[in-house]
């Protein structure tokens, strides 16, 4: 029975795939005080989870290669930022990840994922001892281009030792959620489609993997939330707490 129980180490690295929305509707102003945009936040948000990994991976005041990473942007084409796949240490070394620039009048999820879904073809063999790779998809609207379910499906579909491959979907998007929390740290997370109001937000529950205990165990207990068990690796707001926790919670594997 597999349960996403290895840890992350020099030897057994996490591979995190970072698959971001980068269209023009990005540009838009989000939070309380609209005094940012949502690229904006993303940045800051990944700029943050980098550092945590960073922090879970020192030893002996060095950076060691616990995690993995790539990323891609989509609008009207697909971009490969990092080239590929790169460790941790080779990310600091360039001063950490590429700054997103949004623009383009096209949401193309679909190709997004199928270029995610080639690299994982072409390299899921080397993390067949690893952590079960973690894609995080972030986006704020409906794709203007074909369903990317099947792209989706076939992904969650690969496996290594540890577990299917997992996916994570966040949705920026306002008044998704009936029973929006107070306080997002005490938020239980997505248990069912029905909490939410958007059809395309149920859309992207449904193609969004169940969050692993261990990963739950560690988000609430290095960062004070309270997911329940049961919830999904799915997140649905333009809260700035909300998309720290989402990406907090892309690498949340034990180290």
């Amino acid at each position: 029975m597999t349960n996403y129980m290895q840890p992350a180490t020099r030897l057994t690295p996490a591979l995190v795939i970072y698959l971001i929305d980068a269209s023009a509707s990005m540009n838009e102003p989000c939070g309380s005080t609209l005094a940012t945009t949502k690229i904006a936040l993303v940045n800051a948000a990944l700029k943050e989870a980098f550092k945590g990994m960073v922090l879970r991976s020192m030893r002996d005041n060095k950076v060691q290669p616990r995690y993995h990473v790539a990323m891609f942007a989509y609008s009207t084409k697909v971009l490969n930022l990092l080239d590929g796949i790169r460790t941790l240490p080779e990310v600091m070394r360039i001063g950490g990840h590429p700054e997103l620039i949004a623009g383009g009048d096209v949401t193309d999820t679909a190709s997004g994922f199928a270029a995610v879904e080639q690299l994982l073809q072409q390299h899921i063999s080397t993390y067949k001892s690893c952590p079960a790779p973690l894609v995080c998809h972030l986006t704020d609207a409906l794709f203007t281009t074909r369903d990317p379910s099947p792209a989706v499906e076939r992904i969650r579909a690969m496996s290594v030792e540890d577990g299917p491959v997992l996916v994570e979907n966040i949705l920026m998007a306002e008044k998704m959620l009936r029973k929006p929390p107070k306080d997002w740290y005490a938020w239980r997370g997505v248990h069912k489609a029905r909490e939410l109001t958007d059809g395309y937000a149920r859309h992207l529950f449904t193609l969004s993997s169940p969050l692993p205990e261990t990963y739950r165990n560690t988000i609430n207990t290095s960062a004070g939330y309270h997911l329940q068990k049961g919830a999904a690796l799915f997140f649905p707001g333009v809260h700035a707490e909300l998309v720290r926790l989402a990406l907090a919670a892309s690498s949340a594997t034990q180290t």
